[in-house]
């Protein structure tokens, strides 16, 4: 073997290694709470159509495994629409959170709301049930994230009342507290 094939096979084991470290150094995710702040956008053809506004959100992370955490959260949001009353939702769920490659992770959560249609300050209807939603996002080791996150859930009021679906689609942005700095 030449002195070139000798000096290609060490940089081609000091790459392999020093990719093997640096998957090392990635850090894991930790148990914590975060706080998030947001855009929502949402859909629904019946009641309203489209709207648009902010959210402020709260999780509180239990780590499962290495790969696994279960997250409670928290959800109020704040909605203007086309028509003459606006929307405030409150959603409290459960998401599972599978972490591929140490930072990066994909969800499926389980809800339930209570959408509150609006007009003039006085709430004049309140919509509540069950819902499902995905998500996906990235969570730094400065504990700094960003996620996004689509949900659907039915509107019904009390029994008997007509009921209609909502989509809704967020971008959060947040900081968890705990774990390893």
């Amino acid at each position: 073997m030449g002195n070139a094939s000798m000096g290609r096979a060490a940089r081609g084991a000091a790459g392999l290694l020093l990719g093997l470290w640096a998957l090392q150094a990635q850090a894991a995710p930790d148990n914590g709470f975060g706080v998030y702040l947001g855009a929502i956008s949402s859909r629904d053809n019946a009641l309203y159509g489209n709207s648009h506004g902010g959210l402020i959100g709260a999780d509180a992370q239990f780590m499962v495994n290495q790969t696994w955490s279960l997250n409670p959260y928290l959800l109020l949001d704040s909605e203007s629409t086309d028509q003459p009353f606006d929307i405030n939702n409150g959603e409290g769920g459960l998401q599972a959170r599978y972490w591929m490659a140490g930072s990066w992770f994909l969800g499926g959560q389980f809800l339930f709301h209570d959408t509150l249609l609006k007009q003039g300050g006085t709430v004049s209807r309140s919509l509540y049930g069950p819902g499902i939603g995905v998500g996906a996002g990235w969570e730094g080791d400065s504990h700094w994230s960003v996620s996004l996150a689509a949900n659907v859930f039915r509107l019904a009021g009390t029994y008997g009342s007509t009921a209609t679906t909502r989509s809704e689609a967020m971008l959060l942005i947040g900081y968890r507290w705990g774990g390893t700095p």
